[in-house]
């Protein structure tokens, strides 16, 4: 009877071993494919959460330097980690900064499968090398990094799932397929997000410009109607001038004197 409760144990454990890892490559799996397919899309999120990570390390370090109690150290190291998450959110190329170095690092440590004090060196210098150059071609960058990582790790756990860990060519050939993938996914996203925004650009710069032609022909409109009332008022105040100098110029009639001038009238008498 104890054998068999034992053997049952060992099934039991087994079982649940091999869940634990089916559950930990399916994550895996996800979360690479995530990174490899949305790196550009989802920068926020990887600034935020790197943004986290910092500030829960620096809350822990000022919680021991102080020399707190347990739950007043969660609490800084909480409060640090989600003050931080929302300034890298907010300064997402800060943040992101600070990823590229964490995520080369990461990823220089996987491939080679070493963790040495020589490779860690390496691996941080190369990371902070990658992350400057972040800063001055951002997006392209950006999507080989995270097309590289996610597809690596992704295909990493899909090669452990099926059980080819110990085949060279299965170990190469597809995190390669999954990197290239991603990496297609990311440029055509980005390809098309910013024909995009020329197109926005396009036809906003066609609203100005019809907006600028139509404030023109109401402005030269406008202009041709005050020329014309110019002229009008030109016209009319030049009437009443001649019209005025006439009436003052004309000469007063008067009969009697101009009876007695005339000679012909003077012989009639």
């Amino acid at each position: 009877m104890n054998d068999v409760i034992t053997r049952i144990d060992q099934i039991t454990g087994t079982g649940m071993l091999f869940l634990q890892n089916m559950t930990v490559l399916i994550i895996t799996i996800v979360i690479g494919l995530i990174v490899g397919l949305f790196g550009l899309k989802l920068v926020r999120v990887w600034a935020a959460f790197m943004g986290f990570l910092l500030g829960a390390a620096a809350g822990g370090g000022i919680a021991a330097a102080a020399e707190l109690p347990e739950m007043a150290s969660v609490g800084v190291m909480l409060g640090a980690a989600l003050l931080m998450a929302v300034l890298a959110c907010i300064f997402y190329k800060v943040g992101i900064f600070f990823y590229m170095i964490f995520l080369v690092t990461g990823l220089c440590v996987l491939i080679t499968k070493m963790s040495t004090l020589p490779v860690l060196g390496i691996s941080l210098v190369l990371g902070l090398v990658v992350a400057v150059v972040t800063v001055k071609v951002f997006d392209p960058l950006v999507i080989i990094v995270t097309s590289i990582s996610g597809g690596f790790m992704a295909g990493s756990a899909i090669v452990s799932m099926v059980g080819l860990g110990e085949n060279l060519i299965a170990v190469i050939a597809v995190p390669l397929v999954l990197i290239i993938l991603c990496m297609a996914v990311q440029f055509i996203m980005r390809s098309r997000q910013v024909g995009r925004r020329q197109e926005e650009k396009a036809d906003e710069k066609k609203l100005q410009i019809s907006r600028e032609t139509e404030v023109e022909k109401a402005r030269m409109l406008l202009d041709d109607d005050l020329d014309e009332e110019i002229i009008d008022d030109d016209y009319d105040s030049y009437d009443d001038e001649f019209a005025e100098d006439d009436l003052e110029d004309e000469p007063e009639f008067d009969t009697d004197e101009d009876l007695e001038a005339d000679d012909d009238f003077r012989i009639i008498e």
